[in-house]
């Protein structure tokens, strides 16, 4: 991903459109990211992209709309209906200023894509930085950032341009991502495998806590 400090107006506008159309494909459906590290084994955790999280993950406060409605606004405009946002409507939110919007929305829809989870990692916060406390992330040179629910899952609070090296001392390689319908509790859909068959190669070796989260009986 080629991270962009200076765009303008048109440009961040079509980021952030297209991001929008990514986060789309997403949202509101469960996900649970496994990875295995070679000396440390096994690591993994729960998250949902909700709607309200979009325009935070850009770095963004809009003084026209809440998060819900700018996301809403864009998803519209992509799909024909509708007026645009504008500039004014993407006020920088607190720590932020046009530069780290350009940064973010230029890499946002590349993150988002987590069916290319072969060149992504997870890891989970264990350095002392001056960025956003977070619990778990993903990503490689950029970094998704999600903040733990108390519920057992976890949703994105923040998107930064830098690696997730940055951020932990463990980085996992993430093997699979699997996705559950919303009547469920077990994870029932393999959503990506960084290798075909990868997934049910290792199944007999996985801890028995990540087993339990996992419904061997789907059909698709």
């Amino acid at each position: 991903m080629i991270i962009q400090p200076k765009v303008p107006d048109a440009k961040l506008l079509e980021y952030i459109y297209d991001a929008a159309e990514k986060y789309k494909e997403i949202m509101e459906q469960p996900f649970l990211f496994a990875g295995k590290n070679r000396n440390t084994g096994y690591m993994w955790f729960e998250c949902i992209f909700q709607k309200k999280q979009f325009m935070h993950l850009l770095g963004i406060r809009s003084k026209n709309y809440t998060a819900e409605e700018f996301f809403d606004v864009c998803d519209r405009y992509n799909a024909g209906h509708g007026t645009e946002i504008t500039i004014k409507d993407c006020t920088p939110s607190r720590n932020h200023n046009r530069t780290t919007i350009n940064e973010k929305a230029s890499v946002c829809s590349g993150i988002l894509q987590i069916h290319n989870a072969k060149y992504l990692k997870i890891g989970m916060k264990d350095k002392i930085s001056q960025y956003v406390d977070f619990s778990y992330a993903y990503g490689a040179d950029v970094t998704l950032e999600f903040q733990k629910n108390g519920k057992g899952s976890s949703f994105p609070i923040t998107l930064i341009p830098k690696s997730i090296n940055t951020f932990t001392t463990k980085s996992y390689r993430i093997l699979f991502v699997l996705t559950k319908t919303d009547k469920t509790k077990k994870y029932n859909n393999l959503y990506t495998e960084i290798k075909k068959g990868l997934f049910n190669e290792l199944y007999c070796d996985f801890p028995k806590e990540l087993k339990n989260l996992i419904d061997m009986n789907w059909t698709s």
